[in-house]
């Protein structure tokens, strides 16, 4: 299975894929909006298929450029499998924009008046085994050389 293929699908694999998770080279990759995959129990967050398909919920293309670099320049890539719409791993926990209640000119009808509770449970789910292994991949990389230097792949399409 291709990594944009799991990206897409990470019930078989988990919320966050380390690809190249040993690479050697100076870099770790990190590719935060890889995804638009969202889990059956938000029900697309209330939001139409077009919006679901389109920049609002993922990178389009970012995933495939992520792993292109990882493969020339031997790098570890950490990928987000879950759409930025559940949560933005690109954001620190008390921004509200981590689970937007508007993205773009969308209201984001899941997203609207998340108590402490669920924001808390998105998290604990996504946040924190993302930037878990995140942590993980540069530590390795620390231990074995100097600090990889970070680049975030993003479409901006």
């Amino acid at each position: 299975m291709t990594a944009l293929a799991q990206a897409n699908n990470p019930s078989q694999e988990g919320v966050v894929a380390a690809i190249n998770s040993s690479g050697q080279g100076d870099f770790v990759l990190v590719c935060e909006h890889a995804s638009r995959f969202i889990p059956a129990e938000f029900k697309n967050l209330g939001l139409e298929n077009d919006v679901l398909h389109s920049h609002v919920a993922w990178d389009p293309g970012a995933l495939g450029v992520a792993e292109e670099i990882s493969t020339q320049l031997d790098a570890p890539l950490v990928a987000q499998r879950i759409s930025r719409l559940v949560y933005d791993c690109n954001r620190p926990p008390e921004s509200e924009s981590a689970m937007p209640a508007k993205s773009e000119i969308f209201d984001v009808p899941g997203n609207i008046n998340l108590s402490p509770s669920q924001r808390q449970a998105r998290v604990d789910q996504y946040y924190l085994p993302f930037q878990h292994t995140l942590s993980a991949q540069i530590d390795s990389h620390t231990a074995r050389t100097l600090p990889p230097a970070l680049v975030t792949i993003h479409s901006f399409t």
